[in-house]
């Protein structure tokens, strides 16, 4: 009996070994989590699948968090399995690489900026709002931050 049995946890950001959010996962897993997980792309999919199958889950789903249509089509797929979900974690971020490379002032635009703040910051408010009715009172949202968040 771990501390999170009987819980549901949705992760969104599973990309490799090394990211914070397969951790994560990792750790829920540990405590008793029941798991829910998203790839963004196909290239990704046979990756999440593998980790999903050792972490004794079937669910995978496709969602691009840069598409309100596949956040919808998460939530929509999701409750085909679960009538509620007790945990949300949002382990996503992403800038353009050129805005990554040099000065912070000199290689950051408009468009980089409103890019990396859609993908990394905006997409929890859209998976909030896509899942709500399968949240319950007691259910968690859970993001990360980076130096994003300091400057």
């Amino acid at each position: 009996m771990g501390l999170l049995s009987g819980k549901r946890a949705l992760i969104v950001g599973v990309a490799s070994k090394l990211s914070i959010a397969h951790g994560i996962a990792e750790a829920f897993h540990q405590q008793g989590a029941e798991l829910a997980l998203t790839y963004q792309n196909e290239k990704l999919k046979p990756r999440v699948a593998q980790f999903a199958e050792g972490w004794g889950s079937e669910l995978i789903f496709p969602c691009d968090v840069a598409s309100d249509d596949e956040i919808e089509n998460l939530f929509t797929e999701l409750n085909k399995h679960w009538d509620n979900i007790d945990i949300i974690v949002h382990s996503v971020g992403f800038a353009p690489g050129d805005q990554l490379d040099g000065n912070y002032v000199d290689v950051t635009t408009r468009e980089g900026f409103r890019i990396a703040h859609d993908i990394s910051s905006y997409s929890f408010v859209a998976l909030a709002k896509a899942g709500k009715s399968m949240l319950h009172e007691n259910s968690s949202l859970l993001t990360l931050s980076y130096l994003g968040a300091e400057k």
